[in-house]
């Protein structure tokens, strides 16, 4: 893969309105190292700047010992649209959704104390704050929030304690309806890279995406390289809208992998490298697609945990041999398949 086929890819998708896509690869990723995707978010991928930010983004792969192994480019809209969005972030948007209900036991705890030591007498999902006062936009619920302070309870689950309507209130994910909104504004497009590396996920995220601020990454590293690109051109990048996502861990690897790119011709997650691999481990094809929403599974100990959070710092044999376990002991994905998670 190459900056000129990337721009390519930005020069037909814009001139279509539709996806552009360089095809499945010659030889499928190996069941070794690291396959996972980036996304190269509609902020860097505006209509003056998608091709250079495209072409960018491949060469720093290249740089950072990652292939490029297929490229797709479609408008941020039909992304949106399509459910992509909703099912990139599944937790970030059900927790916003469902507010507290939807937290693991890890995350629950964390918000009891934020509320024992603030002054918040409830908790809400951002969509609910959304109805608590007449007149809220999505940005300026997330302005309120960010200048409160974002704090991380756990995987995807992230609060603030503002006000609404005059009191104070616990908001979860807060910043979510406004970058949701943000993929349906005019002309702008998403990228999305199919990567292999052998270097683990968790490296490549340290070191290939950057810091979560664009302005804080090494120059090296993709936010950093596009961060200064955005600069350039007199855009403004910041910690919510950071231009690239790269995959959390090697199980939320897969099923990006899948969704964008095998699902689309028609094929199975077992056909992704990790998905090989689960299968030769005997991993039933059920326990593995009941985990792609990422709904609250309950561990031995009676604890639930959100199964890309659990996964997203541990090594790729570590992944393989936790999901193994979670479909031995039969825990959490039953229920999920009989409800149609993995259909």
């Amino acid at each position: 893969m190459t900056g000129t086929e990337a721009r390519a890819l930005v020069s037909r998708a814009r001139a279509t309105g539709r996806r552009s896509d360089t095809g499945p690869p010659r030889t499928p990723a190996p069941q070794s190292g690291s396959h996972c995707a980036v996304l190269l978010k509609p902020e860097i991928m505006t209509v003056a700047h998608a091709a250079d930010a495209a072409a960018r983004a491949v060469r720093v792969l290249e740089q950072g010992d990652v292939s490029v192994l297929r490229c797709a480019v479609m408008p941020a809209a039909d992304f949106a649209g399509r459910g992509y969005l909703l099912l990139h972030y599944p937790r970030l948007h059900r927790i916003a959704a469902d507010g507290p209900g939807a937290l693991s036991s890890g995350a629950r705890r964390e918000l009891v104390s934020l509320m024992t030591v603030s002054r918040a007498t409830g908790a809400v999902g951002a969509y609910e704050a959304m109805t608590r006062e007449a007149g809220l936009s999505p940005t300026a619920l997330e302005t309120r929030c960010r200048e409160a302070g974002i704090q991380k309870l756990g995987s995807g689950s992230y609060a603030s304690v503002t006000e609404l309507g005059g009191r104070p209130v616990t908001v979860l994910n807060g910043f979510l309806p406004a970058l949701a909104a943000h993929y349906t504004g005019p002309g702008a497009l998403v990228g999305l890279l199919e990567c292999h590396s052998h270097r683990e996920i968790g490296e490549l995220r340290n070191e290939a995406l950057g810091a979560l601020h664009p302005a804080e990454a090494a120059p090296a590293s993709l936010r950093g390289a596009l961060g200064s690109q955005a600069r350039e051109h007199g855009a403004v990048l910041s910690e919510g809208r950071n231009a690239v996502h790269l995959s959390a861990g090697h199980l939320e690897g897969m099923f990006q992998v899948w969704r964008y790119f095998a699902a689309f011709d028609g094929q199975g997650v077992e056909s992704t490298a990790f998905g090989r691999s689960l299968a030769r481990h005997g991993v039933p094809l059920a326990a593995v697609q009941a985990l792609a929403a990422d709904h609250n599974l309950t561990e031995d100990s009676g604890e639930t945990v959100a199964p890309h959070g659990a996964t997203e710092h541990l090594s790729r044999d570590a992944v393989l041999d936790r999901v193994r376990r979670w479909a031995t002991a039969g825990k959490g994905w039953e229920e999920g398949w009989e409800k149609g998670w993995g259909t």
